[in-house]
């Protein structure tokens, strides 16, 4: 029995990637035993938060470059 809460996420992106990337993702998510959608979506966080942006609780921007 999964204890873990399902989440579910309103919103979806689509985006062009090069020949190749859909694979590499797939072997990535496998790689760390998880989705290929979970992979991304931590990845794209990591990202902003090293843009100095992050997401709060309630899906709001925080932008701490402006503080």
């Amino acid at each position: 029995m999964n204890s873990f809460p399902v989440v579910r996420f309103p919103q979806a992106v689509r985006v062009r990637v090069p020949e190749g990337m859909p694979a590499a993702i797939q072997a990535a998510a496998r790689k760390h035993h998880t989705s290929p959608p979970e992979w991304v979506r931590q990845l794209l966080l990591r990202g902003l938060e090293a843009e100095g942006l992050s997401l709060r609780a309630d899906g709001q921007l925080e932008d701490a470059t402006r503080r």
